[in-house]
């Protein structure tokens, strides 16, 4: 992440040293990917010239900036927070001749917008995976997803011990990922919501949702301890490793880990989507792209949008990817499946030749709610801790989130 910052801010300055102040459209990202848009962009055409910057927080970035400083441009993941805050310029003239609200998908194209006003456009997304070894096709039953239950039969039909009882095969075990058990709350029903000192969720779900995962834990594998056990002898590899020896049927990944894979390491693979009552859940940090609603040139600015959100671009940008031998950099558009159906199931799968038989059904797909702009960190640090230390009923490990939520707040205003 560091080099790729770094490129980003690198790139920067080439673009601004190339281009004259008043000529400019200036755009804030928090993926880097975008970078290298604007450089196809630039290079496309000699009318526009764009600069990128990179922030973690483009949303927050742009509250505390100065009116000299401010993008016309915005684009990245968790950037729907602003459109409460009316950040964002309504895009809805967008769909009149030029793009069609079809080409998209839906529920991701429903997410980015707020009283029938189109603020931000989706630009990619990623789902969650159950990986496994192709070798073990059969264990799967000709299974096109997963359901939560699917996977606790399947996996108790793997499991196998040895004559002292102790567990030399699992077939798979909810704590031994902290996004798979965030994931299994969210399929659930659980809503977290942040407050400036305090976390508030959906207690009566939450609490459905730990009782859930205890019973699976001890239905499926005898326990937490079992699992913690099996988890620390043969589970120190990388997600793609820990099934290709048998000790496991299934690793938990998300698309963008797995698509990003060396044909290698790959090659051996396969992996289902994971649904609830039929509908994959689309990762919290889907990316996105909108105007400031303020800026000056909104016109030059909806000229980037459309050459983007484009097919034919889209092509040309996975080309130019694979090309230079960067597709094992960041996965398909930045950084995930595209958000135009047609580039997803036309153009992907000649790159991710897994893809294939695993092309994401518009209609099964769930967006997720809106989360502030350090989501990823509050639910890495904060969220997911709490969640398995209550399924797993670690007395030693049972804060509660908002006492976790004071400590992460602490740490971050050092």
């Amino acid at each position: 992440m560091k080099c790729k910052i770094a490129l980003a801010a690198a790139l920067s300055v080439l673009l601004f040293s190339c281009s004259k102040k008043q000529d400019r459209l200036v755009l804030w990202t928090n993926n880097v990917d975008f970078v290298s848009y604007v450089e196809l962009f630039n290079a496309s055409q000699d009318k526009i010239r764009i600069v990128p910057y990179y922030y973690d927080a483009p949303v927050n970035k742009l509250a505390a900036a100065g009116k000299d400083s401010r993008p016309d441009i915005l684009a990245g993941s968790y950037l729907r927070a602003g459109m409460e805050k009316k950040l964002f310029t309504n895009l809805n003239s967008l769909f009149k001749n030029s793009l069609k609200k079809d080409d998209f998908y839906e529920p991701l194209l429903t997410a980015c917008s707020l009283a029938e006003k189109q603020y931000l456009i989706p630009v990619s997304y990623n789902l969650p995976a159950l990986v496994f070894y192709s070798g073990n096709y059969e264990s799967l039953s000709g299974a096109s997803m997963l359901s939560f239950d699917s996977i606790k039969e399947i996996s108790k039909k793997y499991n196998a011990k040895n004559r002292a009882g102790v567990y030399t095969s699992m077939g798979f075990g909810p704590l031994w990922s902290n996004d798979f058990l965030y994931l299994i709350f969210k399929d659930k029903g659980v809503f977290f919501k942040t407050e400036p000192q305090t976390i508030t969720y959906t207690e009566n779900m939450f609490d459905k949702s730990v009782e859930y995962v205890q019973e699976w834990v001890g239905d499926v594998n005898e326990g937490v301890k079992n699992e913690e056990d099996f988890a620390f002898k043969y589970l120190y590899m990388p997600f793609y490793n820990q099934v290709q020896n048998g000790r496991c049927l299934f690793s938990f990944a998300s698309s963008r880990d797995i698509l990003s894979l060396p044909n290698d390491k790959i090659r051996d693979l396969d992996f289902r989507w994971i649904c609830n009552e039929g509908k994959i859940q689309i990762e919290d940090d889907f990316s996105s792209v909108g105007i400031y609603s303020k800026s000056k040139r909104k016109s030059d600015a909806k000229k980037f949008l459309l050459w983007l959100l484009n097919e034919k671009s889209q092509r040309k940008i996975l080309e130019r990817k694979f090309k230079m031998n960067l597709e094992n950099d960041s996965f398909g558009i930045a950084g995930g499946f595209s958000s135009l159906k047609s580039s997803t199931e036309r153009i992907f799968p000649l790159y991710y030749r897994v893809m294939i038989s695993n092309t994401p059904v518009a209609e099964r797909l769930a967006a997720p709610q809106i989360f502030p702009a350090n989501w990823d960190r509050i639910k890495k640090q904060v969220v997911e801790p709490y969640i398995l230390a209550s399924c797993s009923g670690d007395d030693s490990k049972k804060k509660s989130i908002n006492e976790r939520y004071a400590d992460f707040l602490a740490s971050e205003a050092k």
